[in-house]
């Protein structure tokens, strides 16, 4: 495999963190953790069968409980399904940093009743790694779509637009991220891990229903990302100003290809910037909708998907580099799937890694 080092420098000059040297991926299978499984063998079965390079720890189910513990002034409404803040809980607040500048991993672990998926999957890393395993996959919270959902209990404005709740936000997703580290370095002290914020939302930040600067953006996910030994990766499933991203210490951009990868081709110049400093795209190729599914098979989306590098390199991006840079993923969760779909999903998605490694490498590793 050919290895590259991802440079610390950000766009602007700016220091980042050291993630070492790094691989390129050559259209390497991966998916988000998030999935329709609740048996967390079976989960860990499908798992090692259609993604035994880049496994993510499967989330079981799609409460957000295991990102939030240990974050402080959270009023959780069970009977509405609904998460607010309350920032006068003073006391939470001065032991969250307190917790925060100890760097007291331990007081933000995942509880294993909320990712029972994560800790089955830990027990197969020990047991049984995988050969052909480089890097394992992990989740965060994302904290714009997480700030902008949830609302102060009385004014109801959104957490992002709070500077203070903010901040807590993000404090907590990046020790989130040290501890899920820490883990696998505990089981497999030499590989190397990707982690990625779910930002399904992030659309919305170019709409006046949550204008947000670019530099915000920036510096958010910057702090995110920055200080992590992870590759970081921020997923989007909506259509967005990707040069936004870009601009960002994000490694690894992840969109929902199937619809928006065209949107790719207008920001030439950016990509290729992008590109030059260490940057990798997570092509979410395989749509996660029932009716898109089942009208699609692994040629006509091969088709698509070069459709879309073709429109790149038209743009005078470079198609080799970009396809060592490119990894191969569903659109976005198949949390909303049946198994079976699900299972059709991961199987689409490592038949095209297969397919386009042969095409352009040949071989599949």
């Amino acid at each position: 495999m050919i290895m590259v080092s991802l440079d610390n420098t950000g766009v602007n000059g700016t220091a980042t963190s050291e993630v070492g040297e790094s691989f390129e991926p050559r259209c390497m299978a991966t998916t988000l953790a998030t999935m329709p499984f609740r048996n967390p063998e079976e989960a860990c079965r499908i798992i090692l069968e259609n993604f035994p390079e880049a496994p993510p720890l499967p989330k079981l189910t799609n409460s957000q409980r295991r990102y939030l513990n240990g974050m402080p002034c959270l009023i959780v409404d069970r009977e509405k399904r609904r998460v607010t803040f309350d920032l006068s809980k003073h006391d939470e607040i001065n032991q969250f940093y307190e917790r925060y500048l100890s760097d007291d991993l331990e007081y933000f672990a995942m509880d294993p009743k909320d990712a029972p998926g994560f800790y089955a999957f830990l027990d197969v890393l020990r047991n049984s790694p995988p050969p052909e395993l480089k890097i394992i996959h992990l989740g965060l919270l994302g904290p714009i779509t997480f700030g902008l959902t949830t609302k102060d209990h009385q004014t109801e404005v959104p957490a992002l637009y709070d500077l203070n709740m903010r901040d807590i936000i993000i404090k907590t997703q990046v020790m989130k991220a040290k501890w899920q580290e820490k883990k696998i370095k505990e089981i497999l002290p030499g590989v190397k891990t990707m982690i990625t914020a779910g930002e399904p939302s992030l659309g919305i930040i170019d709409t006046p229903f949550g204008s947000i600067s670019t530099d915000e953006v920036v510096n958010i996910f910057d702090e995110l990302l920055g200080d992590l030994e992870s590759v970081g990766c921020v997923h989007c499933c909506d259509n967005m100003d990707w040069s936004k991203l870009m601009k960002t210490r994000t490694r690894i951009i992840n969109p929902d290809a199937y619809e928006f990868m065209d949107k790719f081709s207008l920001y030439p110049k950016e990509v290729k910037a992008y590109l030059d400093r260490g940057g990798m795209f997570a092509w979410g190729i395989v749509p996660v909708s029932e009716e898109a599914l089942a009208h699609e098979d692994c040629d006509s989306l091969i088709d698509r998907l070069e459709a879309g590098l073709e429109n790149m390199e038209k743009a005078g991006v470079d198609k080799k580099l970009l396809l060592e840079r490119s990894f191969i993923t569903p659109a976005c969760t198949t949390s909303n799937l049946s198994l079976d779909q699900a299972e059709r999903a991961f199987g689409l998605t490592k038949d095209i890694s297969q397919t386009m490694r042969d095409k352009y490498f040949g071989d599949r590793s």
